[in-house]
Formats: structure tokens, sequence, C-alpha cells
């Protein structure tokens, strides 16, 4: 899939006029992107938002308690939650994707294959 990634990426561009490729520029981040393709029409499938918006949740323990963290798309630490539902929402108020991942592609993201 994500090799297919970056066409339908160029295909989404390629479908908009020049006007709607300027509002897409001046969108500082993806709570406006996706305001802006509802209000434009622009059909955007779920697996091009969340790998445009990068962003995760990892299950984490701090003693001994489970918790589950909101990462960015470089592997930042946002914020720490006990609860997985508390850290998706949080995560998708970023507009971040909500996919639980695990420690290796968690190393993955932050360079260490």
């Amino acid at each position: 899939m994500e090799n297919k990634m970056p066409d339908a990426v160029k295909g989404i561009w390629d479908s908009l006029t020049e006007e709607q490729k300027e509002k897409v520029r001046a969108c500082k981040d993806m709570n406006e992107l996706t305001e802006l393709a509802g209000k434009e029409g622009i059909e955007l499938p779920d697996e091009v938002l969340d790998a445009v918006a990068g962003g995760y949740v990892i299950k984490g323990s701090i003693a001994g308690e489970t918790t589950y963290v909101v990462i960015d798309n470089d592997g930042g630490v946002h914020e720490i939650y006990y609860s997985l539902d508390a850290a998706k929402a949080k995560a998708r108020s970023y507009g971040y994707s909500d996919e639980l991942i695990d420690e290796a592609k968690l190393k993955k993201i932050r360079g260490r294959c």
C-alpha cells in the first residue's frame, strides 16, 4: 500500500484546479486540509489521510500500569494516557492517525530499524 500512496496523492493533486492547489498550499495543518477538502468536495481516502497525518498511539507502561502514548510522525512523545480511547481521541484531535502501533514500528519511525 505504501508504494501506491504517492500515486494516490498525485492523482488527487492532479485533479485539483489551480485555485484549489493554492488553497491546499495555504493550509497550516491536517485540520485545515481536511476542512478545505470538505468545503471543496475533494474526496480524501482514509489511507491518504492517515499517511499524511502521521502520528500514532503506542502502548507503554509507567510504574506497572498500562499507558497509551500519543506520538508524532517522527516518534516524538506528545501526551500519555491511561485510556486507549482517550489517547486515540487526542491523536485524532491533533489530526494524527489513531493507529495503535508496536515497538518495532516505533523504532522504524525513529530511524532505528
